[in-house]
């Protein structure tokens, strides 16, 4: 039995059901009017009347990409070996649409499965299989719904528009089925401005809108396809019937139609194959981009259009396809992880197939272009086309120089706005945040204001109680004190302003040409080729040969220009060590060997040495206990035993640190059988084979690049030769410094950095024959003796900071005794410095070259020094000089 409900809420009920009609009517009048749906059947088509359009639609060969291969039976294939299968192909109808209602048909005759890399699958888009049908603009490109000019439904049922899927609106369809598209452009038709599909005469998508962009357009009929073979029918007869009466395309009116001219067929039967002739990043791409818009029968091949093929055809490369992306536009890395597109398989095939196809080509090859050889090769493919190369060099024309500066000036804009909406965002992020901050001091402030006076109230029915218990009057009541509403500036709200217009500086006002962020060809690929540039002749092969931008003598002018500029600053790749240099490096290694080994024998010695006193002493402090013991007991003491010094195993023992480097004649033995580098440090010998290193280098440069333009190695590429010829990195931050400038002042004695034009360039000040090395071990000697001084003088500066963190410099024999500074050597400093304050000397500044004088002769350094270069003053020289 149902409880009945109680009269309040059944008063309620009542009341809420009169208000939901009024809610619903006064929801409708806000809600604006919907546009109807187009009615889901069409018309019968009326009689047509007026004149008809002769020519019959048709692919012409410059509408189709270079995988379709066309029939006289109306059936399209496409290529599919060498990684074509990967690849959609694309064609566009000659007959553009203007207004009224016409269909067309396509049938799938074959559904393909050509091998596929098995990695393929995770990059390429699924199915394999893939049919697109659709209309296009005369400027889209030939793949269906990757832009706004293009329309399409697919073998899915899914329809694409601007690389963007609008969901599911039709039926799938494949091999056997004849699907239907009609393009009802009749202003007059319910269904105007739409288009449907429709499957073996039935509907398959209800009328679909067009994209405002296609509207008043000319719309060609267009198929996009992949891994099928298909047939398609313009009229005038339908494969199968609609169930209503259509016109084909082919049965279409003159005033309805856009009829595209068929391509001019060449007087002489050969069609243009153009090869641009440019310098690298000096705006090529960009002509190209020009070129192909205003003449739009020419294809394309390059390397960068296989690329952008890719990236229309749906292929997932693990990069991406953003310009930063590429290593650079002539030559980029596929990167597809897929080996038919990535070892370029697909660009033979192309390359096959592109001269049996009558098209107009432009072939793009930067390097290729420039270099005789790839051009003789390229031209062989080319026998039976007009071959013209069109040489791009020099100053381009004024329209160009303007187009350049538009992208410059773009590029700037586009980085401003994105720096300042930055800048802007993080400002109003920061007054969020601020503001947010200042509402939970106040929140907070306010929770401990009335945490406080609940306290007192407690406290007072505590003592009213007690009050009452008493008999005393009851205590006055808190009272809470009124919030006082302090009137605090807010900081205003960052309004959201315009980024600011940029301008064009006075350098970028004179550029020709807009740098790209990719360039055109790499750094590696440009500095083993730009020696081989050539501009191209009659005689190679050509048809034609245009100079565009100046004349043959300024061009040639301007090549050469430009290599001899090239050479200054770019490295030589494939520089290779010769084989002096190899023999003296040889020689070298046995030398530091030699002396490895010798000072592992010297600090064996030297502790041999500590070891037998220490053990003599002790024997002789045992004959004292003896004899002692013996005298106190009374008894005869024992007899000592009196070893003889081996006068021959004696040395003179010296100090090191007085003598003159420059007078040891042999580094092995300085003097007492100590080696002149017994004192050197993990940083000593660091900076020693710095000095041999460096001064091999730069002879040995000059001997293997010979060329009289590159006479001295460039600091800025000093890393890439040293690891050219060493196989090691060479990197300032293990010295413990910033730039290879600081780590070159460590070792000018040896080193000498000069301005060669517009780079720096270094130079070894020794000659290249020496018959030791003993000069390299010498001027280090020196150099660590300068160092100690101006520690123990208090200039930390000094200190060098070689290896690890947290490592010692110098570990195990060869490492020597630490750079530190003796007590002698302190009062040595000291009143060396005093004495030159006083007479106004300069204070170990290191060695400063002076010219011409020529440094003394050292022991192992037989030839003259190089005339005119700056040469070593020692510090003792001047000193000597002065009395000292």
């Amino acid at each position: 039995m149902a409880t009945e409900e109680p009269p309040t809420k059944k008063a309620k009920t009542e009341e809420a059901e009169a208000e939901a009609p009024k809610e619903e009517s006064e929801s409708a009048k806000e809600e604006p009017a919907k546009d109807p749906e187009p009615p889901f059947e069409e018309q019968d088509a009326p009689e047509a009347k007026g004149a008809k359009v002769k020519e019959a639609a048709k692919f012409y060969t410059e509408d189709t990409t270079m995988n379709v291969m066309l029939s006289s039976l109306n059936m399209l294939m496409p290529l599919t070996d060498g990684g074509l299968q990967y690849l959609l192909a694309g064609c566009r109808s000659s007959i553009g649409l203007k207004s009224g209602r016409y269909m067309f048909e396509v049938k799938v005759l074959e559904c393909m499965q050509p091998v596929e890399d098995p990695a393929s699958k995770a990059r390429v888009p699924q199915p394999r299989t893939q049919v697109k049908v659709g209309v296009a603009t005369a400027e889209a490109s030939l793949f269906l719904g990757d832009s706004v000019e293009s329309v399409c439904f697919d073998s899915e049922g899914v329809l694409t528009y601007d690389k963007k899927s609008k969901g599911l609106v039709g039926e799938k369809f494949s091999t056997g089925d004849v699907v239907t598209v009609v393009l009802n452009l009749d202003s007059e038709s319910p269904n105007a401005n739409t288009i449907s599909l429709f499957k073996n005469g039935k509907r398959a998508s209800k009328p679909q809108a067009l994209p405002e962009a296609l509207h008043g357009k000319p719309l060609f009929p267009a198929i996009t396809f992949k891994n099928a073979t298909l047939f398609h029918n313009f009229g005038p007869d339908p494969m199968v019937a609609l169930p209503f009466k259509c016109n084909m395309v082919n049965e279409v009116l003159k005033k309805d139609v856009l009829v595209k001219d068929p391509p001019a067929e060449p007087k002489d039967g050969k069609y243009d194959v153009l090869f641009p002739v440019v310098m690298p990043d000096e705006g090529g791409f960009d002509w190209l981009d020009q070129f192909l818009r205003e003449n739009p029968q020419y294809t394309e091949i390059s390397s960068r259009a296989l690329l952008n093929w890719c990236e229309k055809s749906g292929i997932n490369r693990p990069k991406g396809y953003t310009p930063l992306a590429r290593s650079s536009n002539d030559a980029p890395d596929m990167g597809m992880g897929i080996a038919a597109l990535d070892d370029l398989s697909v660009r033979r095939v192309l390359d096959s197939v592109a001269p049996i196809q009558k098209r107009h080509y432009v072939v793009m090859e930067v390097r290729g272009n420039l270099l005789k050889e790839e051009r003789a090769t390229s031209l062989e493919r080319w026998k039976d086309f007009r071959r013209v190369a069109t040489v791009l060099i020099g100053e381009p024309p004024k329209d160009f120089q303007v187009a350049s500066r538009e992208k410059i000036l773009k590029q700037k804009q586009e980085t401003s706005n994105m720096n300042f909406k930055t800048k802007q965002h993080a400002a109003k992020q920061k007054w969020l945040l601020q503001k947010k901050q200042k509402q939970l001091e106040k929140e907070k402030a306010a929770a401990a204001k009335k945490k406080t006076f609940e306290a007192k109230l407690a406290e007072h029915e505590k003592a009213k109680k007690e009050a009452a218990e008493k008999g005393e009057p009851e205590p006055d009541a808190p009272v809470q004190e009124p919030e006082e509403e302090k009137e605090e500036e807010e900081e205003p709200d960052p309004m959201d302003e315009e980024p600011p217009t940029v301008e064009l500086t006075e350098e970028e006002q004179k550029a020709f040409f807009y740098k790209s962020q990719v360039l055109d060809m790499s750094t590696s690929t440009l500095n083993t080729s730009f020696l081989k540039f050539s501009l191209p002749e009659k005689g190679d092969g050509f048809d034609e040969v245009k100079f565009s931008w100046s004349q043959k003598g300024e061009a040639e002018t301007y090549l050469k220009d430009w290599v001899k500029d090239k050479k200054i600053h770019s490295r030589i790749e494939e520089i290779q060590p010769g084989d002096a240099f190899s023999k003296k490096w040889g020689a070298w290694q046995k030398v530091v060997a030699g002396m490895k080994t010798k000072l592992a024998a010297y600090v064996q010695a030297e502790r041999k040495k500590v070891t037998d006193a220490e053990a003599k002493a002790a024997k002789k402090k045992a004959y004292e206990a003896a004899k002692k013991k013996a005298e106190e007991e009374g008894k005869q003491p024992p007899a000592e035993e009196i070893e003889e010094d081996d006068d021959d195993d004696v040395e003179m023992k010296v100090d090191l640190e007085s003598i003159d480097v420059f007078s040891v004649e042999d580094i092995m033995d300085a003097g007492g059988g100590e080696p002149l580098f017994s004192k050197f440090g993990a940083e000593d010998w660091m900076l020693l084979g710095l000095r041999v290193e460096l001064h091999l280098l730069s002879h040995a440069f000059v001997q293997d690049a010979s060329d009289t333009d590159r006479s001295a190695v460039p600091i800025e590429h000093l890393g890439f030769y040293y690891q050219k010829y060493f196989k090691k990195n060479l990197s300032a931050s293990a010295f413990g410094l910033k730039s290879m400038e600081e780590l070159l002042a460590l070792v000018k004695d040896t080193i000498i950095v000069y301005q060669g034009g517009p780079l720096k360039l270094i130079e070894s000040m020794l000659p290249d024959e020496m018959e030791t090395y003993n000069a390299f071990v010498m001027l280090t000697e020196e150099c660590r003796r300068v160092r100690i001084r101006k520690i123990a003088l208090g200039d930390q500066s000094a200190k060098l900071k070689c290896g690890q963190p947290g490592m010692p410099l110098a570990t195990g024999a060869l490492a020597g005794p630490a750079p530190t500074a003796s007590a002698q050597q302190h009062a040595a400093a000291a009143a060396l410095a005093k004495a030159a304050q006083a007479q106004k000397l300069p204070m170990w500044q290191g060695h400063q070259p002076v010219m011409p004088r020529l440094v003394p002769q050292m022991p192992g350094l037989t030839s003259g020094i190089r005339p005119l270069m700056p040469q070593i003053q020692r510090p003792f020289q001047t000193w000597a000089a002065r009395g000292w």
